[in-house]
């Protein structure tokens, strides 16, 4: 009977490591940069926000495979804009409606990957993807890179923070 209760044990501890080990060792993710100021309810960005979002790719210190963006222009053009110094990260645009199915893409991924979202959808997938609690967001924050990085215990919350591009106005960040 014990060796049937350490076995299940083992096999439980394996199972988890083998989840947790088959997931990317880094993800990072990003709300898109700043917007024009517009009616429209799918605005380009700024001048400042490709500024920011170029500042963005520099706090990215490994090479992606994947940047996920919604089907917004803000978060397309900002995954644009760091592929720009990612030459082998492939686009691939998801569902923001869909955060459960975007989670769940990613942990069979292997490779360190990024995720451009929006305020509301970037700390629910931070939480989805860790189970840590999520930064809160609001319309003007630009301009931060969270970073899950794997541990032992399971995925820890880094952020990082960009120094403000000379063409954003002081309260653009």
């Amino acid at each position: 009977m014990k060796k049937i209760v350490a076995l299940a044990a083992i096999t439980a501890l394996t199972g988890s490591a083998f989840q947790l080990h088959s997931a990317p060792a880094e993800i990072y993710l990003v709300r898109h940069a700043e917007k024009v100021k517009s009616a429209d309810k799918d605005p380009h960005l700024s001048a400042c926000g490709l500024a920011q979002a170029q500042a963005m790719a520099a706090l990215i210190p490994v090479a992606l495979t994947r940047i996920y963006h919604s089907g917004y222009q803000r978060t397309q053009q900002t995954a644009e804009q760091i592929q720009t110094t990612q030459p082998t990260a492939s686009l691939k645009a998801y569902n923001a409606r869909d955060l459960t199915a975007l989670a769940k893409d990613i942990h069979q991924q292997n490779s360190p990957l990024l995720v451009v979202g929006h305020s509301n959808t970037t700390p629910e997938l931070i939480h989805l993807l860790s189970q840590l609690t999520a930064p809160k967001m609001s319309e003007q924050d630009y301009g931060v890179v969270y970073q899950l990085k794997q541990s032992a215990q399971g995925y820890q919350l880094l952020s990082f923070t960009i120094s403000q591009p000379g063409i954003c106005p002081t309260a653009a960040i």
